[in-house]
């Protein structure tokens, strides 16, 4: 079997719909989430896979972008019904007075605001009307915290209030250490105390990416995820990946989660997200290390959210998004039916956003 036969037969078993349809949205809608709709979800018929891509990438570090409204249209394929939209604020740098796509960019990323504007327009030129859509500011530069409320304040007068989150944006990324970006310092962290006021007062979540180390030191740039956090405990911080990486992809588990046990319970606004297929390729594929985050996750279920984390560049396909949904939900397929009902249905993702939809109640299984 092929690869792409592999991710088709992949795709009917995991939406239940056999091969004549890979189409979920019959189990899937908006309205499965009213909070007037009083039918439950049972996890025995329906899908395991999440509702709600709370990191998605509609646009790539660089080149063309799968159209928006391709993109909608996977999701609702897919039966997932809330995306959370990002860009991606550290776009590869392009040479000037270059044209087309192959030799027109440097090694050299940096921070811009364009594919911001990019997913707004987008947004209200095609809309989205089976699919909900929160639009993320990816442009925040942290190391220039001064340039991040004029920004914000463009997207306003722009867009009005339509960007409800900030992020993914790094505070440290090893992964790009080689293309001109540094971990930001605890001096410039605590300059950070303006925007911060304005996320905390509209309830914006900030999304950070904090690599916790390397396999050579895996707890190297905890204190810089902890300096933001004592500095700013009343806004809604989303740890991204839970801070595993490429260049930590072999922590020991105990210490991972004995780490994050800690976090949860000295910030109370401290969430992660379980995107990244990184996380199943080198821990939840093991059985063994699964049950031990399982174990984890049933216990703090109010602090995770759910996504795929997927990188819409031009070459992608309707599948390639698939296997990250499925890929990035496998794990909640083990969750008990609490964690299941607020990270896979979303639950979370709608407190934390205050949105005005519910995730169904699990149904009950009937006594033999």
């Amino acid at each position: 079997m092929n690869v792409k036969q592999s991710v088709i037969a992949m795709s009917c078993a995991v939406l239940l719909a056999g091969c004549q349809s890979v189409s979920a949205t019959s189990t899937r809608t908006l309205a499965t989430f009213s909070v007037d709709n009083i039918q439950c979800y049972d996890r025995k018929t329906q899908p395991s896979y999440f509702a709600v891509d709370s990191h998605h990438h509609f646009q790539p570090f660089r080149g063309e972008a799968v159209p928006f409204d391709k993109l909608v249209t996977w999701a609702e394929r897919a039966g997932v019904v809330f995306i959370n939209v990002y860009g991606i604020g550290q776009t590869y740098e392009r040479r000037p007075d270059c044209f087309g796509e192959r030799g027109c960019y440097s090694q050299l990323i940096s921070p811009s605001i364009q594919n911001d504007f990019k997913n707004a327009s987008n947004y209200l030129k095609y809309g989205a009307d089976n699919v909900h859509i929160t639009l993320s500011m990816t442009f925040a530069d942290l190391h220039k915290p001064e340039t991040i409320l004029p920004k914000m304040a463009l997207l306003e007068d722009e867009f009005g209030d339509l960007f409800r989150w900030m992020g993914e944006v790094n505070l440290v990324k090893a992964a790009h250490f080689g293309n001109g970006h540094q971990a930001v310092d605890k001096e410039t962290i605590a300059k950070w105390q303006p925007f911060m006021a304005v996320l905390k007062e509209k309830r914006i979540p900030l999304a950070l990416h904090a690599d916790l180390g390397d396999n050579n030191a895996p707890l190297k740039y905890l204190p810089l995820l902890e300096e933001v956090l004592k500095r700013y405990p009343e806004n809604d911080i989303i740890w991204m990946h839970m801070g595993v990486s490429k260049e930590l992809n072999q922590i020991d588990p105990e210490l991972h989660i004995n780490t994050m046990e800690r976090l949860f319970s000295q910030y109370k606004n401290l969430k992660a997200d379980l995107s990244w297929r990184i996380l199943y390729d080198y821990y939840f594929s093991d059985p063994k290390i699964q049950a031990q985050y399982v174990e984890f996750i049933n216990a703090h279920a109010e602090r995770f959210l759910p996504g795929s984390d997927f990188v819409a560049s031009k070459n992608k396909r309707f599948f390639d998004y698939l296997e990250e949904v499925d890929i990035n939900s496998r794990i909640l397929a083990e969750l008990d039916d609490n964690a299941f009902r607020r990270i896979a249905l979303g639950q979370n993702y709608f407190s934390l956003l205050d949105l005005p939809y519910r995730a169904p109640e699990i149904c009950i299984k009937a006594s033999l």
